[in-house]
Order: C-alpha cells, then structure tokens, then sequence
C-alpha cells in the first residue's frame, strides 16, 4: 500500500522524513519504529522493484538467475534493519542512486559467494568488485528510464487525486485527450462543452500540476532545492520528452 496522499503535493516528501525519524527517535524495539520500517519497506519496494529489475537485465548482473529473485533478495537484505534508509538520509545521494549502487553490491556479493561455493575463485567475480554502476551504461540507463517512469505514473496518480479533490476532473480528462491520445483541441472542444482556449487553459493548469508533482517527488527521494529543475529536465529526456 502506498503512502496516502491527503494534500497535493508535498506530502510525498514529508512523509519519508516522517518515517525516518519515527525510526530514529523510538528505537528499533518500538512498535511504532517497526511499523514506520514496515510501511517504508513497502514503499521501496513498490516503487523499485521494476527499476532494479531493468538494472539487472540490462547489466552485467542478468547472468546470476532470475531478476526478480535476484532484487528480492536485495530487499530482504538491504530492507532488513530499520535504520537502511536512515543511513540513506544521511549519505545526502538520491535515493536512487542509493539503490542502485546497493543493487550492484549485493549482485557482487552473489557472484562471489557462489563462485566460493564452488570452490574456487571466480575471475569474473573478482573483476567486477571494484566495478561502479555507473561503469554499466546499459544497466544504468535502462534503470534510469524505469525509475523516471515510475516517477511520472505516480505524479499522475498524485496529480489525478488533487484533481478529485479540487473537483477538477473534467479539467483533467482535458488533459488526458490532448496530451496522452493525441487529439486536437478542435476535436476535445465539442465533446466536453468548451472553447478551444478553455481546452488549452485546463491542459497548461494540469500540466503545471503534474510538472509540481514530479518535482515532490524527486524532491521527497533526496534530489536538492536547486537541482529540481534540471532533475525534471532528466526525467522528461529519459521518457523522449513525454
């Protein structure tokens, strides 16, 4: 279950600060520290699962076994103690960035440990140990176009439920017709009883929502105040512009 979204948009980012301190000033033993872990578990996986299954496709990683396998056992390691994500609050990177490199960690540790298994050493293990992420272009990138569509399908979802909030709807399927099927305002304007330029009116108001919500997000997983607007720009390029 996704963390609720109860005001648009910022509650995106004030609630994983929430959890986290929740960690950090209860203590692992109390209940309300483990459920503030639970609940954080939860949101990572639901939102990196697909994007560290495209790492480990698209790296040097995909001949360990099966993907998902393979990223469930990151969580269940990487997940395992209350304070992961703290120590992810405090090292000041994105937390993708976070995650991916502990994704290429954790294929390493795989790699080794079943090369010892076997036995001997492994040249491919030991040579890929001191090898970074960012050294496996097409890993990185195929996360990198994963993560920023997981991005832009929550900022809709945030988006669509201010929408329904604000009784802003009708506003919205505006949007929908134009930006997502295509169609001219010429052809939207007679279906939803408005002008052409109320048509781009609601699209350019929706739009900006969607533009804030995306930034929430990118702004709740570590990204800083001055780097938002180029981190939107990288969103828009790895999705070609959508």
């Amino acid at each position: 279950m996704r963390p609720g979204v109860d005001h648009f948009p910022s509650t995106h980012a004030t609630w994983i600060d929430a959890q986290l301190t929740v960690i950090e000033e209860c203590g692992e033993a109390d209940a309300r520290s483990r459920a503030a872990h639970r609940a954080l578990a939860r949101y990572v996986m639901e939102r990196y699962q697909g994007p560290l299954r495209a790492y480990v496709m698209g790296s040097g990683l995909r001949d360990l076994g099966d993907a998902d396998e393979l990223v469930d056992g990151f969580f269940a390691h990487f997940l395992a103690s209350p304070d992961a994500l703290g120590r992810w609050r405090g090292s000041g990177m994105q937390l993708r960035r976070w995650l991916m490199n502990g994704m290429a960690f954790h294929g390493r540790t795989v790699r080794k440990d079943a090369a010892r298994r076997r036995g001997h050493a492994s040249p491919d293990a030991d040579a890929i140990t001191g090898t970074q992420p960012a050294a496996d272009p097409d890993g990185a990138g195929a996360f990198d176009r994963a993560w920023a569509l997981e991005v832009v399908n929550e900022a809709h979802r945030v988006t669509h439920a201010e929408c329904v909030a604000r009784g802003l709807l009708d506003e919205y399927e505006v949007f929908r017709l134009h930006v997502n099927e295509s169609l001219s305002y010429a052809v939207i304007a007679p279906r939803t009883g408005r002008t052409e330029q109320q048509c781009a009116n609601a699209t350019r108001r929706i739009g900006g929502m969607l533009r804030d919500a995306v930034r929430e997000l990118l702004r709740g997983e570590g990204v800083p105040a001055g780097e938002l607007d180029d981190a939107v720009a990288e969103v828009q390029r790895l999705l070609g512009g959508a």
